[in-house]
């Protein structure tokens, strides 16, 4: 009984996949090209603080002004990502408030 259901799912694995093969590689390359846009934008912010990291302790300025400045940077980096969520916000914001009133 054991063999009989294991080629059983063999079958409906490979009927599935004659007739679903496209959408199933399709969702299969939709999930990892999500998660290699993800980690390469991930890398590049911490390349981008610790390049100013290091450019401030090669120029001889402190550790608190070398984590201060890779802070900016991230600010800096994180902010030119969400600008446009953070402008759309600000519209909703400027539509939905309840506006001066008049003296």
């Amino acid at each position: 009984m054991r063999k009989q259901s294991t080629w059983l799912w063999i079958i409906a694995a490979v009927l599935a996949f004659f007739l679903f093969g496209d959408e199933i590689l399709g969702l299969i390359g939709a999930v990892v090209g999500l998660v290699i846009s993800i980690g390469v934008t991930g890398l590049l912010l911490v390349a981008i603080a610790l390049g100013a990291f290091a450019l401030v302790v090669a120029i001889g300025g402190s550790i608190a002004v070398a984590i201060a400045v890779a802070a900016v940077a991230l600010v800096a980096v994180l902010f030119s990502w969400l600008w446009p969520y953070l402008l759309l916000l600000g519209i909703l914001y400027l539509l939905v408030r309840k506006g001066p009133k008049a003296v």
